[in-house]
């Protein structure tokens, strides 16, 4: 009987055949949003150079096709009319050079058929992201890209108004976002998409963008980090520093998931000051914090990623 390692490891093997780089040739609308204008010229000039994603992002890949399908059930089950477009059917525009794929079209009884599409979140971002604003002012570049491809598809199809439908992947609760298209922020990401198809056209590449957090899970940081590492970094030896930045590495995961469980708590406590849940008592009082003025002065901030 094998281990229950060894099946795993033989699961995670079988992954393996679904993971393939494909050529890119033009800007994809799920990916103009993407905060570094270096990563979108690398996706098409050096798309060979791609590293493959891991088999967990593989199912991640695929736990998001099944989350497609719930929400098309659940709109279905409504009465709505849904309108699913063939998977190998892409929507393009010329002028803005921009090839992407819709999820759903939906009629929900008002006469228009409405654009949208259909994201997966953990628990934690489906309670907090409420809004396109609140997309764009998340730290995780995959959030800030939504907008981006949605008001896309919106442009392309001349529509003024679409919908984001998201599930919570711990309850598979869903929510609705209607989006407008902003025209202010779709010229930005027009002009974005003009300087990606002239870098492009040139083969040139844009500058680095100044925060390196974005690097650490870049497919494309073994071709661009080395570059940025032989011309503008100063390499030190110093085995103390080296430890605790990997013993930072090794703390950083727990930190922050502390951090979003300990704010989506105080958001359920909601302000009251004594209460048992279960086997914890809490306690709260007010605070009264004093507003003071600091004189100038500057200071360093820093940012570290790993980048092997």
């Amino acid at each position: 009987m094998l281990e229950p390692q060894a099946i795993l490891d033989r699961i995670y093997e079988g992954k393996k055949k679904y993971i393939k780089v494909y050529p890119v040739h033009k800007l994809r609308a799920s990916e103009i949003g993407h905060p570094c204008e270096r990563y979108l010229v690398y996706s098409i000039l050096n798309w060979q150079d791609r590293e493959p994603h891991t088999p967990e992002l593989q199912m991640i890949f695929e736990g998001g096709n099944l989350i497609e399908n719930m929400a098309i059930k659940d709109l279905e089950d409504a009465g709505f009319k849904v309108y699913r477009p063939e998977p190998d059917k892409a929507i393009y525009d010329a002028f803005i050079d921009v090839t992407g794929h819709i999820d759903v079209r939906v009629d929900f009884g008002d006469g228009r058929v409405y654009t949208g599409e259909v994201k997966g979140l953990n628990h934690i971002d489906f309670d907090r992201v409420n809004s396109v604003e609140d997309m764009l002012r998340s730290k995780k570049p995959w959030l800030q890209k939504y907008p981006a491809q949605l008001m896309t598809y919106l442009y392309i199809k001349g529509e003024e108004r679409g919908f984001f439908y998201l599930k919570d992947k711990l309850t598979f609760r869903p929510k609705i976002i209607w989006v407008d298209l902003d025209y202010d922020y779709m010229d930005g990401i027009l002009k974005k998409a003009e300087r990606v198809k002239k870098h492009v056209a040139e083969r040139t590449l844009p500058d680095r963008v100044e925060d390196i957090e974005l690097c650490e899970h870049c497919p494309f940081k073994h071709i661009c980090l080395p570059e940025m590492a032989r011309k503008e970094m100063e390499f030190i030896d110093d085995q103390e520093l080296e430890q605790l930045l990997e013993l930072r590495e090794k703390l950083k995961e727990a930190y922050d998931e502390y951090q979003q469980i300990d704010k989506e708590i105080k958001r359920l406590i909601g302000g009251r000051e004594k209460l048992i849940v279960g086997n914890f008592m809490i306690t709260g009082k007010w605070v009264e914090r004093k507003g003071y003025t600091v004189p100038d002065s500057r200071y360093m901030q820093y940012k570290i990623a790993r980048i092997a």
